[in-house]
């Protein structure tokens, strides 16, 4: 299943980005991304079924995939983080189910419960990133780089 998430009224905060190097405008979205995606993670955490704890553990921020989800994934955007179990099968299986086994669902209802306080983040982390990166400019104009 595709979630698909439009943001809009970000425009300044596009244009405020340009002014840096391609190179420091993907730090500041992934330090956006990875704090915003850190919300999700905990309430999937919360959420998971326990046996041993270890996909409970295995639920992470990323930007890498397993082989096995590579080949499913298809980018689009410039930047992409992902949130969820690493490629263990248990994850896939107590998500949606599987052999007799009932679905459990854990990273559908996380996103659910989570998605409009990552998106306020995520607005919040950039405005937070292109402000230190003005500041740090300043401070090295200042210096004389």
């Amino acid at each position: 299943m595709k979630t698909v998430v439009k943001v809009e009224g970000l425009r300044e905060l596009d244009q405020a980005l340009s002014q840096f190097t391609p190179t420091k405008r993907r730090a500041i979205g992934r330090v956006a991304l990875d704090n915003a995606g850190e919300i999700t993670a905990k309430a999937a955490r919360a959420l998971v079924p326990v046996d041993s704890g270890g996909l409970r553990e295995s639920i992470e921020v990323g930007g890498t995939l397993s082989r096995a989800q590579k080949s499913q994934h298809n980018k689009r955007a410039e930047q992409e983080r992902f949130v969820g179990p690493d490629g263990r099968p248990q994850g896939h299986l107590r998500e949606f189910g599987g052999d007799g086994n009932p679905p459990q669902p854990f990273m559908r209802p996380a996103w659910d419960q989570t998605k409009d306080a990552v998106l306020q983040r995520i607005q919040d982390e950039l405005i937070v990133g292109i402000e230190k990166a003005v500041q740090s400019a300043a401070r090295r104009a200042a210096r004389g780089k």
